[in-house]
């Protein structure tokens, strides 16, 4: 039997053309030139008409949780890198700006006494020391950290990220703070934080001053 006859056959037993093309090995143009005219019964139709109606929904189903979100995520990621080069060298006094509120919105502005920030976020912490070394003028040695990691993670591993990450000497370091979220009611999922919480802390009643003057400042300009 030749393939053309065998794809005869099968369109004739109810196999749609894509599986005739896989099972054959032949091009899809050559495939539906031999089967266009091939006369099919009513249930011979009613099944192919379920395939292609399944196959439709795979591909639906396919585009939208496999080609769909990476398309999105392409689209996502070019917008990023477009707003990115909008950012140039960032001047003293928008340093200024950016660290004061860093510790507006995440800092313990109610404290007359001290610089306090604290955040998850590497990024974030490497923000706030350079602007408490580059704007507040802080020595290194004035800088006092402590990790706050909650039960089960690494205090070694935790210990040795954020020391990287601040390029602070160990003896910067306070005991860390074991503690459960109040939140989790003490659940807390695999490597949510997997290196815990960074606390910055700076004591000082004059910076803690100016720094709510330039919040101040800001809030009174905007």
């Amino acid at each position: 039997m030749t393939k053309k006859e065998t794809a005869i056959s099968l369109r004739q037993n109810g196999k749609t053309c894509g599986e005739i093309i896989n099972i054959l090995d032949v091009p899809k143009s050559t495939v539906w030139c031999w089967i266009k005219d091939v006369v099919l019964t009513e249930e011979i139709k009613k099944i192919i008409s379920k395939k292609a109606k399944e196959k439709s929904r795979k591909n639906i189903i396919d585009y939208n949780t496999k080609v769909r979100p990476v398309e999105a995520a392409k689209i996502r990621d070019a917008w990023t890198e477009e707003a990115k080069k909008e950012i140039q060298n960032i001047s003293l006094d928008e340093l200024k700006l950016i660290g004061s509120s860093l510790y507006w919105a995440g800092g313990n502005t109610s404290n007359r006494n001290r610089l306090q920030i604290s955040n998850c976020n590497p990024f974030l912490i490497k923000a706030s020391l350079k602007f408490f070394r580059e704007i507040c003028n802080v020595k290194d040695e004035k800088i006092c950290a402590r990790v706050h990691i909650y039960p089960g993670l690494d205090y070694k591993k935790a210990l040795k990220f954020w020391s990287e990450i601040t390029n602070l000497p160990r003896k910067n370091f306070y005991t860390p703070q074991i503690q459960v979220s109040r939140a989790s009611k003490g659940i807390m999922p695999r490597n949510t934080l997997p290196y815990g919480t960074l606390h910055l802390t700076v004591l000082s009643t004059e910076l803690a001053s100016k720094v709510k003057g330039w919040i101040q400042g800001i809030s009174e300009k905007i």
